[in-house]
């Protein structure tokens, strides 16, 4: 059975501000970002136990951009709250 994914409101304007930034580079770079992005959504869709990173964030990192997704699972109801897409050349301090 798949996980249901939720993205939480910070998580969105991350995605956002990456859509955002990466339509401005160019519309090749925007299209591979949001097949990236699409390969972590189906992942954590198939699987999401990925590693625990901090208290009960899981983190999955992108393959070929600077972004980690961090999320937590609730197996009882099958779903998977994505709270981060988290720039990794930003400042470590605004880790969720």
């Amino acid at each position: 059975m798949s996980y249901k994914l939720i993205i939480l409101d910070r998580a969105q304007e991350e995605i956002d501000e990456a859509y955002d930034y990466y339509s401005k580079i160019s519309s090749g770079v925007l299209r591979s970002f949001d097949e990236h992005l699409e390969k972590v959504y189906q992942s954590l869709e198939a699987n999401p136990f990925y590693e625990i990173r901090y208290e009960k964030l899981r983190a999955l990192p992108f393959k070929s951009f600077p972004f980690v997704v961090f999320f937590k699972v609730d197996e009882r109801s099958k779903t998977v709250y994505i709270y981060s897409v988290f720039h990794t050349s930003q400042n470590p301090e605004k880790y969720p």
